[in-house]
């Protein structure tokens, strides 16, 4: 009688660990996917954020060179949408990544007072000097992206990113 109240209790504890096995595997799994999802979603929001701010710099530098500010509305209006995309960034990027995108603000503004010159000198000039105003803004972009795609191997802390706002990056 005594060996058979052995065998039935470990045949219950076998099925409760093996029960607990289980449950402990798929909430691991779950986690690793929740997190793994957090981080894909973070990078696709910086992509599509930075890739903005590029786009509107991009054009306005090229406008600041040949216009005046205030010759056309339309590039008031964008400078405010450029600023605009420079405060969604303030809100999770890293220090250097907001440094750089005023560096390029101030750039723009510098260049809007300077002399005016044509589609052609400006072409001239950033061949020659191999000058890129959003060269080191899209550098430091991809190598923030690039830390935080790491961290999705790396499975860095959910409040890790979200506390420094940039994986780990201050």
């Amino acid at each position: 009688m005594d060996s058979g109240v052995t065998s039935g209790l470990a045949a219950v504890m076998g099925a409760f660990v093996g029960g607990l096995a289980s449950l402990t595997s798929t909430w691991i799994g779950e986690r690793s996917r929740s997190r793994r999802d957090l981080l894909q979603r973070e990078v696709a929001k910086r992509e599509t954020v930075y890739s903005d701010f590029i786009e509107l710099a991009s054009k306005l530098y090229v406008a600041s060179a040949t216009h005046r500010l205030d010759d056309d509305d339309a590039e008031i209006e964008g400078m405010v949408s450029l600023y605009a995309v420079s405060s969604r960034i303030r809100l999770f990027a890293s220090n250097s990544v907001i440094q750089e995108s005023e560096k390029v603000i101030d750039r723009i503004f510098t260049q809007y007072g300077a002399d005016n010159i044509s589609a052609e000198e400006l072409r001239m000039s950033a061949v020659q000097t191999r000058d890129d105003p959003l060269k080191a803004f899209s550098v430091i972009c991809r190598r923030e992206l690039q830390d935080i795609q790491r961290g999705m191997t790396v499975h860095w802390p959910a409040s890790r990113l979200t506390r420094t706002g940039s994986a780990g990056h201050e």
